[in-house]
């Protein structure tokens, strides 16, 4: 009888913040970063297996090498070094989140691998031992396995969880193109950014703070990729967005919304990818 599988959601992350410093000499860049999950994204699955197989669904996944490049698998061989086991595992992964979209589903994927994996080879490892495997796979992976809402700072190993966030409503949209981190980053660091200024504590008035903030990397990838001032254009002209702008690197954007009504009516209006989601943490 063949088991069961560990199933593992891959939730979405939206920065709904994002301060971004000048790169420190080793070449990371120094941020601080307000985190939230979405109740969507990818799913993997695992299953017990005589070594390690990936496979893949979606169509999202047409986006993703199939190789020892692929995050899961690089989150997995991770860990069996870590634990210093050979087991092995059947991995499927459910790829949702578009590839190159500001919306961390790499990261994501290799963090819910590492949790289904923990399950599945019976290690019992904090989300906090997982996290220091997580770091050496990507600064945002760390943030990913906790997937509740957070403060990131450092460069991504900083976190602060904060336990009594509200959700808010919210669509997730995307304009179609693909945005790599690396150009984006490269035309911040040619605007000659100052030191990183971390942002004020988080008053009662959560919107409002919210407004008052910003993403340090919407210029540059505004000036790469019209299309995204396009997408907040259009986001905010449409009635119950309370705040909108573009999550991590792009092209994705988010708008907070008064209600789940508000929500879907914006996604169902978008002529293109386009997602209304719960927006605080999707994994206890």
């Amino acid at each position: 009888m063949t088991p069961s599988p560990i199933t593992e959601l891959a939730p979405a992350k939206v920065n709904l913040t994002l301060r971004v410093g000048a790169a420190r000499p080793d070449g990371y860049h120094p941020l601080d970063s307000l985190v939230v999950f979405a109740d969507w994204g990818d799913t993997v699955e695992v299953r017990p297996g005589p070594g390690l197989l990936l496979t893949m669904s979606g169509e999202a996944s047409r986006a993703l090498p199939p190789d020892g490049n692929n995050l899961v698998l690089q989150a997995a061989r991770a860990l069996q070094v870590a634990a210093g086991i050979d087991e092995g595992a059947m991995i499927r992964l459910d790829k949702q989140i578009p590839v190159e979209a500001g919306l961390g589903g790499g990261s994501a994927d290799a963090a819910a691998t590492l949790r289904a994996l923990n399950r599945l080879w019976g290690l019992d490892w904090t989300l906090d031992r997982l996290a220091e495997i997580g770091l050496r796979l990507g600064a945002d992976v760390p943030a990913c396995l906790y997937a509740r809402p957070l403060r990131m700072r450092g460069i991504g190993e900083w976190i602060d969880i904060l336990p009594a966030f509200d959700a808010f409503d919210a669509v997730l949209l995307n304009p179609g193109v693909a945005v790599p981190t690396g150009p984006i980053f490269k035309a911040f660091d040619a605007a000659d950014p100052a030191p990183l200024a971390e942002a004020d504590p988080m008053g009662e008035d959560r919107l409002a703070w919210l407004r008052g903030e910003r993403n340090d990397l919407e210029a540059p990838a505004v000036a790469h990729h019209p299309e995204i001032a396009g997408t907040l254009d259009w986001l905010r002209g449409q009635t119950g967005v309370a705040l909108a702008r573009m999550s991590g690197s792009g092209a994705s954007c988010f708008a907070l919304c008064a209600d789940r009504a508000s929500a879907e009516r914006v996604a169902d209006a978008y002529d293109g990818f386009a997602r209304a989601v719960c927006l605080t943490g999707a994994v206890r």
